[in-house]
């Protein structure tokens, strides 16, 4: 049961830098992609 909780442990924490990375960069593409569209909106 231990080992398994380790197992378990070792793939979440492998796992955490990628989950960070890719929110950063939805979040960033979501974020230009309001102001790009807020700005075609305004000119025309």
């Amino acid at each position: 049961m231990l080992l398994s909780n380790v197992k378990i442990i070792n793939k979440l924490s492998n796992f955490k830098p990628t989950f960070i990375k890719a929110g950063i960069i939805v979040s960033l593409t979501a974020y230009w992609g309001v102001i790009l569209v807020g700005t075609f909106i305004t000119f025309n």
